[in-house]
C-alpha cells in the first residue's frame, strides 16, 4: 500500500526549497506556545551545553540564529550584559512567543527580529558570537555559512548543534504510526505540509546537514579555517504513548496529521503506537538517547 505521506501536490509541479522553508516555518509558528510549552522544558539541557562551548562573556554582542521560542537567547542574554543578544527568527508567531519568555524573565537586553538566516541583513564584522540551537536551515544552508562567515568580527566564533543522522527510536515509532495512519485525502494545506515535509527529510542537501564530514567541509568552502566537532548525548524519559503523542504533536506538520485523522484511524494510529512503544519501555516508560553533533567554527 503506498505510503499516504509521500503524495504530490501544488498540482503536480514539484515544491521548491523557499516554499517548503516557508511552509516549515509557517507550521513551527503555528505550534509556538504549544511547543514552547511541551517541548523547550526538555530542549533545555541541549541548549545549555551549546551555551557551554559558546562561552558568552561580558560586552560581546551574540547573534541567535533562528531563535525559535528564545530558549537560547535568554540563557545567552544575562551572561553578555551590558551589551545585547540579536534573535532572528523566520516564524513572526515564534518571536512573539520568544519575546513574552524574555519579558517574564525581565530580560531586556534581546532584539528580536523577523529574518531569515539565509539572508541576514546587519552589517560585516558585527557579532562576537554567533550560536544557533537546532536552528540552521535544511536547505540552503551554505547561504547561512556564508552569512555567519561575513557577520562574525576577527576571532569569533559560530556555534551550533544538529540532530545526528538516525532518528532516536521513539521518534521512529511515532513516524511510522503516523505513516501507516495517516488519511489518505488530506486537506489542501496538509497535502502542502506532506511535501514540505518530504523535501525537507529526503533532499541530499538536507540530509547532509546531520554528517558532521559534509557540514565541517561546507563551514571549510565558506572560509571557516578551524572547526570542532563534538558529540553529545542526552537521555530522556517518555512515561507512556500519550506523552510521546503530546511531544511530537508539538510540531505543526504532526499535529496536522494527527487532527486529520479519521476517528478508526486514530484509533488504529494509538494502538499501534502503543504496540511498538511496549517493545521500547520498561517499568518507568521508555529511555531514549539523543544524540547531537555540536559544532565549532572559526574564521
Amino acid at each position: 500500500m503506498a505510503n499516504p505521506l509521500s503524495r504530490p501536490t501544488l498540482g503536480g509541479r514539484p515544491m521548491n526549497a523557499n516554499e517548503a522553508t516557508l511552509v516549515w516555518a509557517d507550521e513551527y509558528g503555528r505550534m509556538a506556545e504549544t511547543y514552547d510549552e511541551v517541548v523547550t522544558p526538555r530542549f533545555e539541557p541541549l541548549a545549555k551545553a551549546l551555551v557551554e562551548l559558546l562561552d558568552p562573556k561580558p560586552g560581546e554582542m551574540i547573534l541567535d540564529v533562528s531563535t525559535g521560542t528564545g530558549l537560547l537567547a535568554c540563557l545567552i542574554a544575562p551572561l553578555v550584559k551590558p551589551q545585547a543578544v540579536v534573535a532572528i527568527d523566520l516564524a513572526d508567531e515564534a518571536i512573539g512567543v520568544a519575546s513574552y519568555r524574555a519579558g517574564n524573565a525581565r530580560i531586556r537586553n534581546i532584539r528580536f527580529e523577523m529574518m531569515d538566516a539565509r539572508n541576514i541583513v546587519y552589517r560585516s564584522g558585527l557579532f562576537d558570537g554567533i550560536a544557533s540551537h537546532l536552528g540552521i536551515p535544511n536547505l540552503g544552508y551554505d547561504r547561512t555559512f556564508h552569512e555567519a562567515h561575513r557577520l562574525l568580527k576577527p576571532g569569533g566564533r559560530f556555534v551550533f548543534n544538529e540532530w545526528e543522522e538516525a532518528s532516536s527510536p521513539v521518534e521512529a515509532a511515532f513516524r511510522e504510526a503516523l505513516a501507516a495512519h495517516a488519511t489518505p485525502t488530506p486537506s489542501k494545506d496538509l497535502a502542502a505540509v506532506r511535501e514540505a515535509v518530504q523535501l525537507v527529510r529526503t533532499d541530499p542537501e538536507s540530509l547532509a546537514l546531520r554528517n558532521p564530514a559534509s557540514v565541517v567541509s561546507k563551514l571549510r568552502e565558506r572560509g571557516f579555517d578551524r572547526v570542532d566537532v563534538a558529540t553529545k548525548e542526552f537521555l530522556v524519559r517518555f512515561a507512556d504513548p500519550s506523552e510521546v503523542v503530546r511531544f511530537f504533536g508539538a510540531w505543526g506538520w504532526n499535529e496536522r496529521e494527527l487532527r486529520e485523522m479519521p476517528a478508526d484511524r486514530r484509533a488504529a494510529f494509538e494502538g499501534d503506537l502503543g504496540g511498538r512503544f511496549e517493545t521500547l519501555a520498561g517499568p518507568d516508560g521508555a529511555d531514549n538517547l539523543w544524540r547531537l553533533h555540536y559544532f565549532v567554527a572559526r574564521p
